[in-house]
This record gives structure tokens, sequence and C-alpha cells, in this order.
């Protein structure tokens, strides 16, 4: 690759517009993954899936509300899978407490989990103050580390030109849905709404 498009000093809003672009790349690395070994997803392993990415987010500091824009789902649908299952509701509270055991330097107010997570909120229609809260910072930091970073504040503003045009603008994260077809498991042990566990990691 040629560096100069790589550095994001040089053209800033393109390369801002590739990084938001490439935000859902690893599910499209594992869709391939999928095709590869002739192997459609069932709607078990999409749930496990989702359950890790909030797993994942939940051991980096994010609350509920971050680690479901982390797992592409809704905030309802995660609390739910916490009170069905067990395994999962540990799993969460273990990464809550590793976070808390090896939380970062207050001088970082971002890590790349986070920073992911406010760039798809604020892709799919969130207003700053509320994208903030759910990396747990506050609007003004907010515009802070942009002022601070031009880097962050050419993402932030690439996000927001990646908006679909009936976003709603009234600070709701509006999450895009892509349905594809699943395997559903008999007996798997797992109770989702309906359509919920197929909802676009956006």
């Amino acid at each position: 690759m040629d560096e100069r498009q790589a550095d994001p000093a040089n053209r800033p809003e393109s390369w801002a517009d590739r990084v938001v672009a490439d935000l859902d790349a690893q599910e499209g690395v594992d869709r391939a993954l999928l095709h590869v070994l002739r192997n459609p997803p069932s709607l078990r392993e999409e749930t496990v899936g989702r359950m890790a990415d909030a797993v994942r987010a939940a051991a980096l500091g994010l609350g509920p509300a971050g680690c479901a824009v982390a797992a592409g789902i809704s905030e309802r649908l995660l609390c739910a899978w916490r009170a069905q299952d067990p395994s999962f509701a540990a799993a969460m509270a273990a990464a809550n407490a590793m976070a808390r055991a090896h939380a970062p330097d207050p001088g970082i107010p971002l890590n790349p989990t986070s920073l992911r997570v406010l760039l798809k909120a604020v892709r799919g229609g969130a207003l700053l103050g509320p994208a903030a809260a759910l990396v747990g910072m506050s609007e003004r930091a907010l515009y802070r580390l942009r002022r601070e970073s031009p880097e962050v504040g050419a993402l932030v503003a690439a996000a927001r030109r990646a908006r679909p045009k009936k976003a709603d603008r009234r600070g709701k994260t509006r999450y895009e849905h892509h349905y594809r077809l699943l395997r559903v498991d008999d007996g798997s042990g797992f109770h989702t709404p309906a359509g919920s566990a197929r909802q676009g990691r956006g």
C-alpha cells in the first residue's frame, strides 16, 4: 500500500472515509470464511458471536449500552441475554471485573474499541452527546479530543457523512438492519426475539 494513502495527514477526509467504511470489515471476513467452509451460519452461532463481541467490549471498559453497540444489537436484547443465559451473565460480570482491575490511564480517553463504538453510533444517527456517553465521555470531552486530534475529528466527520439519509437526528442511535438466511438449531437453548440476532452490525 502506498504510505501516502495510509497517512491520515495526507487528504484526511479520504483517509477517514476509508476507515469508517472498514468498521464492519471483520464481519465481511467472517462471511467469506463461512462461504469457504460451505457452512451457512446458524442462529446459535450468530448469537454466540455477538455475545463474544459484547464480552470483549465489557472487558475493555464499556458499559451495557456501549457493549450493545459493539455487538450490533439493542441494549434491551443484551439485557435479555444476561437474564436468560447464566454463562453469558457470568462472562459479562467477569469482563466487567477485568476492566475494573485493569483500568486504563485516565489520560487516555478512548481505546480502539470505544472509538469504533462511538463512530458506529454517530454513523447510525446518534448526536455527539449520546454517542460520547456510550463510551463514558462527556460531549465537552469529545469536542476537546476532536480539537486536540485532527484525526479523531476527521473520523467523526466521516461517520456523519456515512449516515443513512433517513437516520434519526434526535439523538437515538438507529441501526441498519441487514437480514440474511440463518440456520436455526433446534434445542440451542437461546430464546432470541425474532429477527433480533439477525440485525446487522451497523
